[in-house]
């Protein structure tokens, strides 16, 4: 009788527990809903959230500068307004789709541009990353051309390898994968300082 009682009474207990399951969309949400930019805002500028492209983050705003969504590119853009109308200034965040979720299928799009060099024989390095889900790459040039940069950097700051995409001496940029969504990768222009827009709070949808 006691073992009977004692079993109802655990059975009571585990039936009233609940487990909560979150799904994929409930965590990119409180991902961007709790975070706050650790980094005070630059003189005349607030921070506010950016989202568009498939991508969501904070940024810095003032009256005449901002960081822009480009749905067609996709991604975004440091923009200065002029005439009341919105001028790209320089690119800092591009989304690319990897038809077979590795970050290698950047590559069919990297090759597109114009300064890129097959010589270069460029290829994707990992990199440390402090966020959890996040799986952050170099793109660096090998064989001879990796030489040619050694011998570079010892002359002077080099600013990029691999046309614009590739890591230099001088500012960071780099190519993220999300576990929030394999079906993408995004290429992040960090620059030589604080950038306008907060890196570590970038969310892939």
């Amino acid at each position: 009788m006691k073992k009977i009682c004692i079993f109802l009474f655990l059975l009571s207990f585990l039936s009233s527990c609940k487990t909560t399951n979150f799904s994929k969309e409930e965590i990119k949400n409180t991902q961007t809903s709790v975070y706050k930019p650790t980094r005070e805002a630059y003189a005349g500028f607030v921070w506010e959230k950016v989202s568009g492209a498939g991508i969501e983050f904070w940024a810095q705003r003032s009256k005449d500068i901002s960081v822009g969504i480009s749905e067609t590119l996709p991604g975004a853009f440091i923009e200065k307004q002029v005439d009341g109308s919105p001028v790209a200034l320089g690119l800092v965040i591009q989304v690319f789709h990897l038809k077979n979720q590795k970050i290698e299928d950047v590559f069919e799009v990297l090759q597109d541009d114009k300064n890129w060099k097959q010589s270069d024989k460029c290829v994707f390095h990992k990199i440390a990353c402090n966020r959890k889900g996040v799986t952050r790459y170099e793109l660096r040039p090998s064989g001879e051309s990796l030489a040619a940069y050694q011998k570079q950097t010892e002359e002077g700051p080099v600013t990029h390898t691999c046309a614009i995409w590739g890591s230099g001496n001088s500012g960071i940029r780099y190519f993220e994968i999300h576990e929030s969504n394999k079906n993408k990768a995004i290429f992040v222009e960090v620059g030589q300082e604080a950038p306008l827009f907060d890196e570590e709070s970038i969310v892939v949808k």
